[in-house]
């Protein structure tokens, strides 16, 4: 018979270095500040309680296979240095039903949610062809230290993140955030 305080502990202590192995990667492993990203499924359970800011289907292949792009911040809706709170913003890309979960990627200002933010997300269709590229721009929150672009696109078998943007590219779609009421979010909370 297994003691009660024995189970509680030992799922705390699994539920901690569960936290760890999948949060650990999400940080940036340059000493440069950069869109942190992250190849895999990303793990639901960390967004609950987050606001979904937006959300679209982008076709990487040009196949008609649509990934899903969901823009989520958790935390703060605005910073606050005296406090320390700070939104931390995730953009999660899921893949079409039938491909890969390996396939899934995930964009994050985690572990430097105090220097900067994601601010947008653009839909880029790339001329001459029916692939699609999604920009995504940050900014620090300092004006003069400028901002951060990343253009994700489908490398070889896996979605990869570019610094900037081909000249002839421009942005077809601006994706923005959405407020929802409190009943909205509720309800949403609930059914996660």
């Amino acid at each position: 018979m297994l003691h009660p305080m024995r189970s509680t502990l030992g799922a705390a202590l699994f539920l901690a270095l569960a936290f760890l192995v999948c949060v650990a990667p999400l940080h940036s492993q340059s000493g440069e500040l950069e869109l942190a990203p992250r190849h895999g499924p990303f793990p639901k359970a960390f967004l609950k309680g987050c606001v979904k800011l937006s959300s679209t289907a982008v076709d990487f292949d040009g196949s008609g296979d649509q990934f899903r792009v969901e823009w989520w911040r958790c935390g703060s809706r605005t910073p606050n240095r005296r406090t320390g709170s700070f939104p931390v913003h995730y953009v999660v890309i899921q893949p079409p039903a039938g491909k890969s979960p390996a396939l899934g990627f995930t964009l994050t200002n985690a572990g430097s949610s105090d220097e900067y933010f994601i601010d947008r997300l653009q839909l880029i269709d790339v001329p001459l062809s029916s692939r699609q590229l999604l920009s995504v721009s940050a900014r620090y929150y300092q004006d003069q230290q400028g901002k951060i672009d990343c253009v994700l696109g489908r490398v070889a078998d896996q979605l990869d993140c570019s610094p900037s943007s081909e000249p002839q590219y421009s942005a077809q779609q601006e994706l923005r955030p959405r407020e929802k009421s409190f009943l909205r979010r509720l309800d949403e909370y609930i059914s996660q």
